[in-house]
């Protein structure tokens, strides 16, 4: 028993507590929800490292505190939370709760980004050594199955929200090519889809795509009837317009001209031919002689001369 390394402690352990797998996406926050039902003070959570050595990664005290290394990434929280994951996070972990020990398995996964519009179709590339005796070829998103490929008989099945949507090269089985090709995608079709292909009851090859979806562009022809136009007028309506604005002005400016500088010809003929014409106009349309009107005789007041 003396000779049993602590892997071997670790794995001895696996088969008398529940594990869980956490898959998080490099960069990503991390949260172990084992520590957060653990309210045993003195509590650690540990990692084992490639040589069978163990990290502390936090304690719990009050709280969940970070243990030295982890200070930057972590905050004292109810449960223990890595606001940023590393490439060197990725193995076994241990929570040690009084008497229980409860093994977190946490992998760090490096993805791609993909960007798709709405209603096209995503492709997600994926070559896998098909010859032999495989198992299954899994795709999921967000820990919801998208689509699953049985290797050996070629038999697949497809998540809730996928159904008919999803297929794999026709000649997958020949030239490795399981490149998945999501058809008509959809808003709610975003997130992390996580690709792997299971072997003796183990994940092999796991590989991450993160599809964000954009909006297609707006091809709606606005309602012609919500479309209001402003009738203008006709050029000739325009021309008339302008012409009879100009004359009422230049009328004007004469009758200011005549009143200002030349009131006693202006009166003679202007306001006198106005009126007689007027006067002759009443005159006719009654059936009698028209009568002229006269003007009062236009006198010059002297202008005073002032002597010295």
């Amino acid at each position: 028993m003396a000779a049993l390394t602590l892997r071997a402690a670790l794995l001895f352990i696996v088969n008398l507590t529940v594990g869980l797998t956490l898959d998080t996406i490099l960069g990503d926050r991390v949260q172990f929800p084992e520590t957060e039902h653990c309210s045993e003070r003195g509590a650690k959570l540990q990692h084992t490292l490639t040589d069978e050595s163990s990290q502390t990664v936090a304690h719990l005290e009050d709280v969940w505190k970070p243990a030295y290394g982890y200070e930057d990434r972590m905050s004292p929280n109810e449960s223990v939370i890595l606001n940023r994951s590393t490439i060197n996070d990725q193995g076994l972990y241990s929570v040690t709760c009084g008497s229980a020990v409860k093994l977190i398995q946490l992998n760090v996964i490096i993805s791609s980004e993909k960007s798709v519009t709405e209603g096209e179709a995503a492709g997600f590339t994926f070559h896998y050594f098909t010859a032999g005796k495989l198992e299954r070829y899994r795709v999921e998103r967000n820990k919801q199955l998208v689509f699953e490929l049985d290797l050996s008989s070629g038999n697949t099945s497809q998540g809730s929200g996928f159904e008919n949507r999803t297929s794999v090269a026709p000649h997958w089985r020949s030239d490795g090519d399981l490149t998945l090709t999501l058809h008509g995608v959809k808003p709610e079709d975003r997130g992390d889809y996580i690709f792997h292909v299971f072997k003796d009851n183990k994940r092999e090859h796991v590989q991450a795509v993160r599809m964000r979806v954009s909006p297609a562009p707006n091809t709606e022809d606005r309602n012609p009837e919500q479309i209001t136009f402003t009738p203008q007028p006709p050029c000739k309506e325009k021309t008339a317009l302008i012409c009879v604005s100009v004359a009422a002005v230049l009328l004007i400016a004469v009758a200011f001209y005549c009143g200002q500088k030349n009131p006693r010809i202006c009166g003679s003929k202007v306001s006198g031919g106005a009126a007689a014409g007027g006067a002759a106009a009443g005159g006719a349309a009654a059936g009698g002689a028209g009568t002229e009107l006269e003007m009062p005789p236009y006198t010059d007041t002297p202008v005073p001369i002032l002597h010295k």
